[in-house]
């Protein structure tokens, strides 16, 4: 499937959905969707829409690093996440799909207009990256429901539409990987002897789907090293004191091992094998210095690192107040 060659075709023609005439009985896309701290009404403008619900250039943005959070596979069904005890937190951002820590996973909804080939012909196929990443989030569902039980944990979740069956889901995934020439290459394990990925570049998906679940820690981690957003890709902490006390809870642990550390130190300087040492005696002073000033460095550092992020949400908020004013939305 290359645009360049001939026009995208939807993965499926079979239309699950119920319909009277030309119109479905349930409508296919939500009311309304919000971009830039703002509402706007999906019928207005479909193409808007769909490129704000498959945005995912954070992740692209650090694509190249993404190996450090995750395999290059497709995501492991949902059953799998029950066995690793993970709860299944709903995410309607696919830059926040398959992400996980070792409590939860976020999994994006699987939308009612994706179920469509109509909808596809019309507003999916002219748009070669809306297509892409469609396909991709469309494959990582043929990845997630592998069974029958898969298809009742999403049933019972609210991952797919109420009125799908379980024979209608078959079907649906046989076509898609009949028509969709690249699909089994999505979906394949690995090969060992190449030493690959089961996603080769041609295949015709945004490469963030290239990789599976992406660990959340780890992408923090990508964020504030490679990009300097002390924030990380989703911080867990919402207020200035949940942020204060996460840290301040790593810093005691820390303390608590520099204490025992130190007086294993004292009770070995104490005696008379070790008291003579130059080595040990040495190393005893400076981590002693380390000690003392260890702490108040990394005390200075959270609170500086506190005030960096007030003065990025206090930037934030006015330029977002300026917008609203501007646009006559008021504040």
């Amino acid at each position: 499937m290359n645009s360049g060659e001939k026009g995208l075709e939807p993965p499926f023609r079979r239309e699950l959905l119920e319909r009277i005439g030309e119109e479905n009985v349930i409508p296919l896309l939500p009311a309304t969707y919000r971009t830039h701290y703002m509402v706007r009404l999906v019928s207005s403008d479909i193409r808007a829409f769909l490129e704000s619900e498959f945005d995912l250039a954070r992740l692209n943005r650090v694509h190249k690093w993404l190996w450090l959070a995750g395999l290059p596979s497709s995501p492991r069904p949902l059953h799998y996440q029950r066995v690793k005890q993970r709860e299944i937190v709903i995410a309607e951002q696919l830059d926040l799909h398959l992400i996980w820590s070792p409590a939860r996973i976020f999994i994006k909804p699987l939308p009612r207009f994706l179920l469509s080939s109509r909808f596809w012909q019309l507003n999916i196929c002219p748009y070669p990256y809306i297509y892409q990443t469609a396909l991709g989030f469309l494959l990582s569902y043929v990845a997630l429901i592998e069974r029958e039980v898969d298809f009742a944990i999403a049933s019972n979740s609210g991952l797919i539409p109420g009125d799908i069956t379980w024979p209608g889901w078959l079907t649906l995934v046989e076509e898609i990987v009949a028509m969709s020439s690249q699909s089994h290459s999505y979906l394949s394990s690995s090969s060992a002897s190449s030493g690959l990925s089961s996603l080769e570049p041609h295949v015709p998906v945004n490469p963030r789907f290239y990789y599976g679940e992406l660990r959340v820690g780890r992408l923090n981690w990508i964020y504030r090293l490679v990009l300097g957003q002390p924030r990380g890709y989703l911080s867990g902490c919402t207020t200035y004191g949940a942020f204060l006390r996460d840290n301040v809870n790593s810093l005691i642990t820390l303390f608590a091992y520099t204490t025992i550390v130190l007086s294993a130190m004292q009770v070995g300087l104490a005696t008379q094998f070790l008291v003579d040492d130059y080595a040990f005696s040495m190393a005893s002073y400076v981590f002693s210095v380390f000690a003392i000033l260890a702490p108040l460095s990394a005390i200075a550092a959270i609170l500086f690192v506190l005030v960096l992020l007030f003065a990025i949400n206090l930037v934030r908020t006015l330029r977002i107040q300026r917008k609203r004013r501007r646009q006559g939305a008021g504040v």
